[in-house]
This record gives structure tokens, sequence and C-alpha cells, in this order.
């Protein structure tokens, strides 16, 4: 056999051994007696994705092809390591939390997209939440540094699957669970293609337009976010950027300071005045006069949480998600601080649940911290509870085709050939 024959039958079977282990992961989301069948729909459309490109590399160059295929691999490896996460019991129950509140964060935008679609539903997936090494809390959206990580990142982007990374210490400290809403929000900034109408409308209406469009992937972010957690997700987040000092203006984050404003902000447009009060008392109250909270920027907040979106179907944010007054979720917070009964008046879900832990943690650390393990598990097992009657989110969800993760994976594998054409 020539060495170029073998090359070809070792290139042959590794990119048969990729496709063997996407066939076992269909395989094990198929259907209600399977271990995953939540996650069918994402593994259908990462193997309508990667499939065409496994039928590329057999057919082309052998150096080209070992090169892509090396590639398809750390991109697909990356998705099944953080599906893998799902067999280990110690992280299992906290990533089938987190999966459930980010899909409730998740599904308004889609199901307003999908009810305005005029042609095909949107090419995007709910994400997948795993566990890193990473500090904190992050999106795939966001591109990486040069070189081959690039090239990596831009094949990850063009996947129907969005990650969403938390710290694996997060799968041990609930509260900051909330803050997966933020990334959640960088999704739907991409899925949706929200950023170009959004800049285009602060170039129209408010001045300094540049400095928001510099900043705009953080600042939506974090309106999103706060709409789907609301105070909890707020003193959450406050909190976490008050451990990161204000330093020189930063090309793609808001300052802190700035950040707890629009949180605030975002607050009191979306009905909870009191708690955006509370929220700027807060951080006022530990803050050195030049750090506190300015007070300017609510028209622009208005703007984009009022303004009709196009690439939400018309919707504006505020107008997608069915406000949790925030008496239900302090009230809510305080039940499960004193382990009393939940309050009537809200589905005991993740969307409610993860805020409300955060705000019990912020409310009162020190009883949290004596109540954790009861409190936790009680959080598991109500939304585990609501998990189990066939709800992850809003039932008024738009159906879709059976075939649709399918169409979405053929879209993306159309952008993975055209990234590797121009490689």
């Amino acid at each position: 056999m020539t060495a170029d024959r073998r090359r070809r039958v070792a290139l042959l079977a590794r990119a048969d051994g990729l496709a063997a282990d996407l066939d076992h992961w269909l395989a094990l989301t198929a259907g209600p007696g399977t271990p995953f069948p939540r996650h069918h729909t994402q593994v259908r459309a990462l193997d309508a994705a990667l499939r065409p490109l496994l039928d590329r590399v057999r057919n082309g160059e052998p150096r080209r092809s070992d090169v892509e295929l090396g590639l398809l691999q750390e991109v697909w490896c990356r998705l099944r390591d953080a599906l893998a996460q799902r067999w280990d019991g110690s992280t299992a129950e906290f990533l089938e939390l987190a999966d459930d509140f980010a899909w409730s964060c998740y599904l308004p935008a889609l199901t307003a997209a999908r009810a305005a679609a005029r042609a095909e539903p949107p090419a995007v997936e709910p994400p997948l939440v795993h566990l890193t090494a990473h500090a904190v809390p992050f999106a795939l959206p966001r591109l990486p540094a040069e070189g081959r990580r690039a090239r990596v990142g831009e094949l990850r982007r063009a996947l129907p699957v969005p990650l969403v990374g938390l710290p694996f210490v997060q799968s041990r400290h609930l509260p900051e669970t909330v803050l997966t809403a933020h990334e959640v929000g960088h999704c739907v900034l991409d899925a949706f293609g929200l950023t170009g109408e959004l800049n285009a409308l602060l170039r129209r209406t408010t001045p300094g337009a540049g400095w928001w469009a510099d900043r705009l992937p953080e600042v939506f972010a974090d309106l999103y976010g706060t709409l789907c957690g609301g105070s909890g997700f707020a003193f959450t987040l406050a909190e976490f950027v008050a451990l990161t000092p204000d330093g020189p203006p930063s090309d793609r984050y808001p300052v802190p300071r700035v950040r707890v404003a629009l949180v605030a902000d975002t607050l009191a447009e979306a009905g909870h005045e009191e708690a955006a009060a509370e929220l700027r008392a807060h951080w006022d109250g530990q803050a050195a006069a030049p750090d506190r909270v300015p007070d300017v920027l609510r028209p622009t907040v208005r703007t984009l949480l009022t303004t009709p979106l196009d690439g939400l179907g018309g919707r504006p944010l505020l107008g997608l998600f069915p406000a949790v007054p925030d008496a239900l979720l302090r009230a809510t917070a305080d039940a499960l601080l004193r382990r009393t009964p939940l309050p009537p008046g809200g589905e005991a879900g993740a969307r409610l649940l993860v805020p409300a832990a955060a705000l019990a943690f912020h409310l009162d650390p020190d009883r949290y911290t004596t109540v954790v393990t009861a409190l936790t598990a009680r959080v598991h097992d109500r939304a585990a509870e609501y998990r189990d009657r066939g709800v992850r989110g809003p039932e008024e969800l738009v159906p879709t085709p059976d075939d649709t993760p399918q169409a979405q994976g053929n879209r993306a594998a159309t952008r993975l050939q055209a990234l590797f054409d121009t490689w």
C-alpha cells in the first residue's frame, strides 16, 4: 500500500469515527426513553451541520482534509464535552436547572421571531449550558483571538447551537446562576441579528451613539438579563461587578457604576421603580462620590427597551416578557429563606426560582448560608416538578415543523462550507 493510500484510509477511518459519535449522541437523545431527550433537536441540528463537512473531508485532498477534520473534531468535542457533563451525577441536576433557566430566557425572543417569520424560522437552537474552568460566565458569540483559535471560534459561531459557559463553582453556589441571563442576552443579540438594527436606532436617537455602539453587546446583555431575572439579576450583577475596580474606560464594557445605572433604569422601565431605587441606594451607599450611579441614561434605556425591532418580529424588548411582579419574586425569596410554603401567583419553574434564590442571598446572606443545603434541594425539586410536566417554558411557543433542526443544520453547513473555502 502506498503512503498516499495509507493516509487516505486513515483519514476515512477518523472521519467515520466522528460520524459514529454523532450517531451515538443522536441515539442518546432520540426519544422519551433516552437519557437526554430535551437535547434532541440540538443534536439533530448539529448532526445536520457537521455531516456534510465529513463528506467534504472524505472527498478532499488528504493534507487539506486532515486539517479540516482536525478543526471539525475540535468543534464537535467542545459540544460533546458540554453534553457529556450531564452524565456526571454531581453536576447533572444543576445543568438541568441551568438549561431550564437559559431556555426560559431565550424562549420569548425565539417565540417572537418564529411568529413573525415569513419564509423560514430563525436558524439557532436554544443555548447549551456547560461548566468551565473560567472565573466568569461567557457565551460563544464573543470572538476569540487570532490564529487557529479564531478559526475554531468562527466555526463554532456558525453552528446552530450556541454555548453558554458557567464557572464550575456556580454549580455549588446557586445565586450566581442568574447571571446566565446576561449570556443568553448575547446569544439573542447574535441569533436574531439585532446588532445592526440597534446601532442604527442609536445613531438616529442618541447623542454619543459611538460610545453605545462600542459597548452594545454588553449593554444589551445587561438589559436583557434584567428583564429575565428582575431584581434577583440586578443585585447579583451589582455585587459581581463591584469586585472589578473602576479602571480606564473600556471599549467593550461600561464601567461598573454605568452598568448598575443601566440595570436600575431597566428595572424602572419594567415597572419595578422601588427595586430600582433600592439598587441605586445600595450601590451609592458603598461607593465613593465619583463612583456613584449616574442618572442620565434612562432615555436611551427606554429607547432600547420600547422600540419595536424587526429581528423580534416587530416586538420591543419590553414586550417580550410577561412581567414577574417584584413582590412575588421577593415573597418567593423570603419563603426559600424561611422554608415556608411558596406564595401563590406564579409557576415555580426555573424562571422564578433562580432569580428568587439570587435575591434571597442578597437579602440575607448569613441566613442563606445556614439553610443553603435545604434551599438548594428545594429549588431543584420544585424545578424538576415543573419540568416533569413537560414544560420548559410558556406553552404558547409557536409550533415548528419536525424538520426544523434539519433545516437549521443545513443552513449552518452552508456557512461552514463557506468558511472552509475562504481558508
